[in-house]
């Protein structure tokens, strides 16, 4: 958990009304003070968690009368004698008052949960994937035997205790680090809660896909009633008001039953927030537990609540797909794409470069943030603790919270504040699952150059079919491009699917909109460039700056005087537009995306024995999880391409390396021919470097063609080997460090603009992105 997080700070009251499961009226809550203020006995009820389980009479939990009232093991004034400093021995209360309040039948129509409070010091949280150590000291869970390992399954609502205000972060965090876990691993969670205490000073936190709260600390010995209201919302809340889905906990006979049989995209991120796409092969099951048919792929995600889903998204590609092949109008440049794939068009069979949908379903919305309260950042790498004068309830003046608010803010060093990033979304998401026929291998798993090259030679069918169709997809990558087989293990050839559209958007842009300079969609290995720099590549200086050089040289033998005056009259009479700012994504740029990730398999992931180190040491100069491009990226685009790599590249792959280089060297020249036209919507303008791609993976996939023919007849024996023969190194799935590229696996996608910090030490799709040297053979 770094600087990068950022959550909402709030009154107790604004965080209970719009983040618990529901709070209990002044008639209800003052009904279960009455029963708290009684002798009670604690029979079995809820309390299978308990050490302390009796049928004896015991004390009161609440000394006092209905009025002022406290809880008998927090007095407000503390005997001499009583006081300590052991968290186990303070937390021990807890279980009691929680176990009393459960066992109170509740003045409506609410019923008691199965989740119950149970202190479990110091206890590790289970998880089978890799580097989880998450501990908690207390939790309400469900019935479980709590001397065996935690599953996030049985978790519903974190809590940590600490003796000192000075572990008040560490607190946080370790309550923070474990609901992530939850919302990671618990395919059902849609979002979770948590609870810190610092003795008497009790946090409540709240987290979903979209943003973080937690209140202000409030004191349970001098406020016994909000403590009182907290524990009967978590006792006696729904499974879904705690944040489960519905479709897990509904009526069983309106759905169909899936069990996943093997994770092949989990993403697991340090933050809470974010897209986290995960993905897994599932089979269909009934009632009974007996599977039946096909394997599928149940893809899960989280998206805006107004986004459209990818069934949607791919039903309107379709309709427009259809629409332009039955038009009898069409561009000029574009009648040689209409021609050559007028057949797939008109028998259907273009979507069988798309994954077939089977089912989707879109989920509960996360809660809508708290309308009064302050966005904090940096809270876990702060020097200072929170004030302790922060408001105890929330029913401070407006002035005293928000400076209490700026207090808790400004707790760290600007100096070491890092920069800027978006504020929290006030739009909420909805998790979004669907489910795909067809079960697929990402191109970043393909096991030779030339099954690579084979499949993202198919890819610029379906590429060049959004194109006439007017759709720009926005995140071409490695996990996106599928490959697929009917049988896997077969020997035939693969078939290129193009997936997640989820950024898919048309172009070009309407007219009146505004392209937006920060929003940098896709996956960092494979964005663009000029997505990258926010900036188009063309400048005018490209053609001016001779002759602003000669304008210059003229105009210095003139007094300053003289140059002002005229200086004033150019710009008075300039009739020159301001520049347009940002950059919208358009049909090269997906090209150049599938550039990018032919580079990156010669780059990162040829094996070593086929590479060189100084091709090595240069995809690790230019492939970065960084949304900002280093000088060898850029000069891959803007310099002669062919003079910097052919050096560094073994001969064998000398034709790959070529075909880069041309082409290149024709998106460079595209976009400054485009820039200088002023032609960045014309769709015409685009049809070039399609050709252009077409042809050049064709004469490559042509050649991978010849040389598998000529090796199955035995024209090349003792020949070198083919460069579509190479290996490539592949990541094992497993808990450890991948074993894949030789520079790391490209990140997760960019999040949409909305979106948090995406943590670089992780991966979407391929794996983790830490950089592992060749192994030495």
């Amino acid at each position: 958990m770094d600087s990068e997080f950022k959550f909402i700070r709030s009154s107790v009251e604004s965080f209970m009304n719009t983040y618990l499961p529901f709070v209990p009226n002044d008639n209800e809550t003052q009904y279960f003070v009455q029963q708290l203020l009684q002798d009670t006995s604690t029979g079995a009820g809820n309390a299978s968690h308990s050490s302390d389980v009796t049928t004896r009479p015991v004390l009161s939990v609440l000394t006092g009368n209905e009025t002022t009232f406290a809880f008998r093991d927090y007095p407000l004034q503390r005997k001499r004698g009583r006081r300590s400093n052991n968290k186990t021995t303070f937390s021990r209360g807890w279980e009691k008052i929680a176990l009393t309040i459960g066992n109170i039948e509740y003045p409506g129509e609410r019923k008691r949960n199965k989740f119950s409070y149970v202190n479990v010091p110091n206890k590790r949280i289970a998880s089978s994937n890799r580097g989880y150590n998450n501990k908690i000291d207390a939790a309400f869970v469900a019935a479980c035997d709590t001397h065996k390992p935690l599953q996030t399954t049985d978790i519903a609502v974190v809590v940590g205790h600490k003796v000192a205000a000075s572990h008040t972060r560490q607190n946080a965090l370790h309550v923070v680090s474990s609901n992530v876990q939850i919302m990671n691993e618990d395919v059902r969670r849609m979002f979770t809660f948590g609870i810190t205490a610092e003795m008497h000073n009790v946090t409540l936190w709240y987290h979903d896909r979209s943003h973080s709260a937690a209140s202000y600390p409030f004191n349970l010995s001098t406020n016994p009633k909000l403590f009182i209201q907290v524990l009967i919302a978590f006792l006696f809340a729904t499974e879904e008001e705690l944040g489960y889905d519905s479709m897990f906990t509904g009526q069983r006979q309106v759905f169909r039953f899936f069990r996943t049989v093997e994770g092949l995209s989990l993403y697991h991120s340090n933050g809470i927030t974010g897209r986290m796409t995960r993905v897994y092969k599932v089979v269909e099951v009934r009632e009974s537990g007996e599977a039946f048919g096909d394997p599928l792929v149940l893809k899960d995600v989280w998206l805006d609540s107004s986004a459209k889903t990818e069934k949607e998204i791919q039903n309107a590609i379709f309709t427009d797909i259809e629409q332009f092949w039955d038009s009898p109008d069409e561009p000029l440049e574009l009648k040689s794409f209409k021609e050559a794939h007028r057949k797939i068009v008109g028998n259907g069979s273009y979507k069988q470069y798309f994954l077939q949908i089977v089912l989707d379903y879109s989920g509960q919305k996360t809660k809508v943030r708290v309308e009064i309260g302050t966005e904090v950042r940096g809270f876990f790498d702060a020097e200072q603790d929170l004030a302790l004068d922060a408001p105890a309830t929330g029913t401070a003046s407006q002035g005293s919270q928000s400076m209490n608010d700026q207090t808790f803010v400004n707790a760290h060093r600007n100096a070491s504040q890092s920069p800027a990033i978006p504020a929290i979304p006030r739009e909420q998401k909805r998790q979004y699952r669907i489910l795909f026929k067809e079960v697929c291998r990402t191109s970043g798993r393909l096991e030779t150059l030339g099954e690579v090259v084979n499949v993202l030679s198919q890819t610029l069918i379906p590429l060049q079919l959004l194109f006439c169709a007017g759709w720009v997809h926005r995140d071409i990558c490695s996990g996106n491009i599928l490959a697929f087989k009917k049988d896997s293990e077969s020997q035939g050839p693969w078939l290129a699917k193009l997936s997640d559209f989820a950024y898919a958007t048309k172009f070009p842009v309407p007219k009146g909109s505004a392209c937006a300079s920060s929003t940098k969609t896709g996956t960092a290995y494979f964005m663009p460039l000029e997505i990258m720099l926010s900036s188009y590549l063309f400048s005018p200086s490209h053609d001016n700056t001779l002759p602003a050089q000669k304008e210059f040289a003229i105009a210095r033998q003139l007094s300053v005087k003289e140059r002002l005056a005229e200086l004033a009259l150019q710009l008075q009479n300039s009739t020159t537009t301001q520049p347009q700012k940002g950059v919208a994504h358009n049909f090269q740029h997906d090209l150049e995306s599938m550039w990018w990730m032919l580079l990156w398999n010669i780059c990162c992931r040829l094996d070593p024995t086929q590479s060189t180190k100084s091709l090595q040491d240069f995809g690790k100069a230019v492939f970065i999880n960084d949304r900002k491009p280093t000088h060898a990226r850029i000069h891959c685009i803007t310099a002669p391409f062919g003079k910097t790599v052919t050096p560094k590249a073994p001969k064998s792959i000398l034709s790959i390396v070529t075909s880069l280089s041309l082409l290149s060297g024709e998106l460079y020249q595209n976009y400054v021919d485009r820039g200088r036209n002023g032609a960045y919507n014309d769709v015409g303008s685009y049809a070039q470097i399609h050709s252009i791609f077409f042809e050049t993976f064709k004469a490559l996939d042509e050649e991978v063609t010849e040389a598998s023919e000529a090796q199955a007849s035995g024209r090349n024996d003792g020949g070198d080997q083919h460069w579509s023969t190479i290996p490539l190194l592949v990541k094992a799935y497993s808990n450890t460090v991948a074993q894949g590229s030789a520079v790391g696996e490209p990140e997760r996608k960019r999040p949409r603009s909305n979106e948090d910090h995406v943590d670089a030490r992780e991966v979407e799709s391929e794996g983790r992105t830490k950089a592992k040297q060749p192994r030495k053979k």
